[in-house]
């Protein structure tokens, strides 16, 4: 099982916030299971990074994970396209970012770990057949 980790989960794992998701995540980590990124999320995830002291720590530990490349342009085309989808079904999402990484996780087959609504209604929509992981 691989699972790609959304920068809301991230932030509470990271910032000791006893969540569900953060939970989760740290028994993912604990069992092995391979915890996969993308370029978004390591950018919104160091974007929120107040001490540097733990960056170079942290840095490391992205680096050594699976991070999972959009093909160009056909994940940006695929992710504009379930955006669009969204939209006819009346479902509005505010984060393309969110349709590129649920884009990524179907093209890769792996499992999303979030909190985010955006997320939810994109994944609850029927519009992409990306799974999510249970944050409970």
């Amino acid at each position: 099982m691989r699972v790609l980790v959304d920068t809301s989960i991230w932030a509470d794992f990271l910032n000791d916030a006893p969540t569900p998701g953060a939970e989760r995540l740290a028994r993912l980590i604990e069992d092995e299971v391979e915890i996969v990124t993308c370029g978004v999320v390591i950018a919104e995830v160091f974007q929120g990074i107040r001490r540097s002291s733990t960056l170079p720590a942290l840095e490391r530990q992205f680096r050594d994970m699976d991070c999972l490349t959009p093909r160009e342009p056909d994940s940006y085309l695929a992710a504009a396209r379930l955006y669009r989808d969204l939209r006819a079904a009346g479902i509005t999402v505010r984060s393309t970012i969110d349709c590129l990484m649920v884009t990524l996780a179907e093209e890769h087959g792996v499992l999303l770990l979030f909190r985010d609504r955006d997320l939810e209604r994109i994944l609850g929509s029927g519009k992409t057949k990306a799974r999510a992981i249970p944050a409970a």
